[in-house]
């Protein structure tokens, strides 16, 4: 029975004593996190001094290997009025270094230096003291009075030639007709007129210009080999001499390495109105006025005629934001075809072209041919006519611009006729053909527009069916008028340093 109570008495003893334990954690916690209060704030913000301990080993700094190894023994002397072949024996004999002198070379020169550094420097101002070159190896060192470098040139074998636009000679001509009549027919517009212009190179030779310019850098004992098919120029002069070559060739091949790409886009803008006689500038510039897209380089919209301007036209965000500007402010007054041309690639004062052509064949004659015993045969003589888009392209790159000359030549069939004459039939195309020739200047990744290329339609249509032959018949007369717009954007591109 005694056993019993005590059982049961147990889980009393046991819960009292961890309500105890409880209370007395409690309250050392609380303690803990009084005091824990009570300590000041310790500020987060990271030291701009880091202390550690340790050595500091600073980095080797080892002397920089640009020939032999003697090169960089430190050395110290002093000569005055001493012959040149004795200093550098007395420099050079201890390291067991030989001296060899070439070209005629006074060994007995005098010359007068101090120095406190490294052989290598040593010998670099006596090769400047003296005028001479000299190649050091580990046992010999070889004095020239010339020497000889050879250069690359960033330049094409071969010379250019070009001619662009009219060479002045262009007339009218007679075709003999049967009975000995004449027909007189035009080989061009105005060809009665004694004015022409024209831009034209017989032999642009890199090389030729090259070879006089650096005659005049040699000395008179200088002498130059330029060598076409290695593109490169051999030069054997006095250093100096030799160092104003080098230097004149760093910046000639800098010029020719120099690149544009010139972006081709022809707007053909066919009006609604067909009174309108071309395109209303002062509407153009009104609704891209707030994005600076157009900008009139005359300085007054009216002064853009029909007869042909140029325009500064600028893309302001993004590679089609200013051309997307344009075409919807030229969506206003008609029809819009864009032609986007392929990019032309070419070097600094190179000239370069594209021509997109389109050939049709055509009968230009017709007739018969007669062979005896065998009889007669009809003869048919084609003929074709080209069209298309025509570019000549010769630009000048400097200061972030781009100096342009042009040549363009926009041509169009209009239709293909027939002649009758009795039973023969011969057929005449029509053509339109715009021609422009000019120089201008367009910043890097600026548009050139040029305007004022017109072109006019017009179509008879004739009613000739009975019953409105009754009434009179009924002709119509339909008038379509259209304007091309030719834009260039020039973008100078990075070559880097190609030699």
């Amino acid at each position: 029975m005694r056993i019993l109570i005590l059982l049961l008495s147990l889980p009393v003893l046991f819960g009292c004593s961890n309500l105890a334990s409880y209370e007395t954690t409690r309250s050392a916690a609380e303690g803990r996190l009084q005091a824990a209060y009570a300590l000041p704030s310790e500020n987060k913000t990271p030291s701009r001094i880091v202390r550690d301990q340790g050595y500091f080993v600073p980095p080797l700094q080892l002397p920089e290997k640009s020939g032999p190894g003697w090169f960089n023994l430190n050395l110290e002397f002093a000569f005055d009025q001493y012959p040149l072949m004795q200093a550098l024996q007395d420099i050079t004999a201890p390291l067991g270094v030989s001296i060899r002198l070439l070209d005629q070379i006074d060994a007995q020169q005098p010359i007068s230096i101090r120095h406190h550094g490294t052989v290598g420097e040593a010998i670099e101002q006596i090769a400047l003291l003296t005028g001479l070159s000299f190649v050091a190896d580990e046992r010999l060192v070889t004095w020239r009075q010339y020497e000889m470098a050879e250069f690359d040139v960033a330049f094409l074998a071969g010379a250019t030639n070009f001619f662009l636009g009219a060479d002045g000679q262009e007339r009218g001509a007679a075709a003999s007709i049967g009975g000995g009549s004449q027909v007189a027919f035009n080989s061009g517009l105005s060809d009665e007129s004694p004015q022409y212009l024209n831009f034209a190179s017989e032999s642009l030779s890199v090389w030729d210009d090259l070879e006089s310019a650096l005659a005049l850098l040699l000395s008179e004992h200088g002498e130059i080999a330029v060598n076409q098919s290695s593109t490169s120029v051999l030069i054997r002069d006095l250093p100096q001499h030799v160092a104003q070559v080098r230097e004149y060739l760093v910046q000639q091949n800098e010029r020719l390495t120099r690149q544009v790409a010139i972006d081709v886009q022809v707007i053909e803008v066919t009006f609604n109105d067909s009174k309108q006689a071309g395109i209303d500038w002062d509407l153009i510039y009104q609704m891209t006025r707030g994005s600076g897209v157009v900008n009139l380089l005359s300085g007054s919209n009216s002064a853009v005629s029909a007869s042909g301007a140029a325009l500064g036209y600028q893309r302001q965000s993004g590679p089609m934001a200013g051309a997307s500007a344009l075409i919807s402010a030229l969506n206003q007054q008609g029809v819009v075809e864009v032609s986007n041309h392929p990019r032309l690639v070419t070097l600094n004062n190179q000239i370069s072209k594209i021509i997109l052509e389109d050939n049709v064949t055509y009968l230009a004659s017709s007739g018969t041919s007669s062979t005896a015993n065998v009889g007669t045969s009809d003869l048919l003589i084609p003929g074709v006519v080209r069209t298309g888009f025509e570019l000549y392209v010769l630009p000048k790159v400097a200061n972030g611009q781009v100096l342009l000359q042009l040549s363009t030549s926009l041509s169009d069939l209009r239709s293909i006729d027939e002649v009758r004459s009795g039973e023969m039939i011969i057929q005449t195309p029509q053509t339109s053909r715009k021609k422009f020739f000019m120089k201008a200047i367009v910043a890097d990744q600026e548009t050139l527009l040029i305007s004022g290329l017109e072109n006019s339609r017009q179509q008879w249509e004739q009613n000739s069916s009975f019953g409105s032959w009754l009434l009179g018949g009924k002709r119509q007369n339909h008038r379509q008028h259209s304007e091309t717009l030719l834009l260039l954007t020039p973008r100078i591109l990075n070559a880097g340093a190609m030699l």
